[in-house]
């Protein structure tokens, strides 16, 4: 009878350690039952495609691969097309010169999300603030590195997306430190869209209560602002990703409120315009501006990095988004497949040839998709 009593108990007690980590992991890091099944899912997917796949009359070639984790693209202004590589997180800016040719800017930045050329200086959203970079005798080595922004909030997320607006002032994507606040509180930087002046100097909260804008792009002809954002993770279901439209001063309802007036406290609150799929993790962005594909231009292209838990089924393509705007100046937003087949995509281009880059995070590869 003891021994039997013994191992209720230590049953008991595996069963409550098991109960308590599941509700702490859910808690803190949005861990749910339906979390474990994804990462099932990803652990017996047949590895997916070689290729992505392209949309009809579209074709999709490799212009690099072996890259360590690229996170941001930008071109240079003489049509070189630059790439940040996370590099397990030291940090590394490359330079895509000519086929197969490739010149490492500068390594060591932590954590490069962002990437955007102004006024002859490569600015890099990086872990806790901006570095700026330089290069002065051609060799695209940069040879000046500044950091021009530090302090800037870092945990779980942290600045992203880099873009300059034409009055030369730069905007910053700034992630949270956690999924809504918990245990840590919300530092005033946190979760929002900075400005500054492009020396950094002047820095203030331009919007909040975006949980992770990533990525941000001016429309072309009315020069707003956009920006993706990751919907939170608990509850784990019902919280969209977004695209927004960013105004000055406008709270867009991170912590509580969510999707279309979904949570609470949205009164005031400004809500997206687009609502993209649950823990695809809504990143890179890009207006189309090119000549290649008329019929998408002014159109934006979206990539959808994935789930944390790796699910197949979520994430891994790159969305196309239909603009259209109302006589009363609102913006409506539909929302349309492209391409698929990734592993995990990060970020999106257009190049001077009027082609579409996107950056495979997953896959270590930037691909062109083009017209054929």
């Amino acid at each position: 009878m003891r021994k039997r009593r013994w191992l209720t108990i230590v049953v008991a007690g595996i069963l409550a350690f098991c109960i308590l980590g599941w509700a702490l992991a859910y808690y803190f890091v949005g861990v749910d039952v339906s979390f474990i099944a994804g990462m099932v899912r990803a652990r017996v997917a047949d590895g997916g495609q070689a290729m992505p796949a392209a949309p009809a009359g579209v074709e999709v070639t490799t212009v690099v691969d072996g890259l360590d984790a690229p996170t941001s693209l930008a071109w240079s202004p003489d049509g070189a097309l630059y790439v940040a590589e996370y590099a397990g997180g030291a940090g590394r800016i490359t330079a895509l010169t000519q086929p197969g040719r490739r010149v490492t800017v500068a390594e060591g930045i932590p954590a490069p999300l962002g990437i955007a050329f102004h006024d002859g200086w490569l600015y890099v959203g990086r872990r806790g603030g901006v570095t700026r970079l330089r290069d002065t005798n051609g060799d695209r080595a940069a040879d000046r590195i500044e950091p021009i922004v530090d302090g800037l909030p870092a945990l779980r997320h942290q600045t992203d997306g880099i873009a300059f607006g034409v009055d030369g002032r730069m905007v910053i994507g700034q992630g949270s430190r956690s999924d809504r606040g918990e245990m840590v509180g919300i530092d005033p930087l946190e979760a929002s869209i900075l400005v500054a002046d492009a020396d950094g100097s002047n820095l203030r909260v331009y919007a909040s209560g975006l949980r992770n804008p990533y990525d941000l792009a001016f429309h072309p002809a009315t020069g707003e602002l956009f920006a993706t954002d990751n919907g939170r993770d608990v509850p784990s279901q019902g919280v969209s990703d977004e695209l927004n439209v960013i105004v000055d001063g406008g709270d867009y309802g991170w912590p509580d409120c969510w999707d279309q007036g979904e949570g609470s406290n949205c009164e005031g609150t400004v809500a997206p315009i687009a609502l993209l799929e649950e823990h695809g993790s809504a990143n890179g962005l890009a207006f189309y501006t090119g000549a290649m594909f008329p019929e998408w231009r002014g159109d934006l292209f979206i990539a959808l990095f994935g789930a944390n838990s790796g699910d197949p089924s979520i994430g891994k393509q790159v969305v196309r988004v239909e603009l259209a705007r109302a006589q009363n100046g609102e913006w409506t937003a539909e929302v349309h497949a492209w391409a698929s087949g990734f592993a995990n995509p990060l970020d999106v281009t257009v190049g001077p040839d009027g082609a579409i880059y996107v950056a495979d995070f997953g896959a270590g590869k930037v691909y062109r998709f083009a017209a054929p």
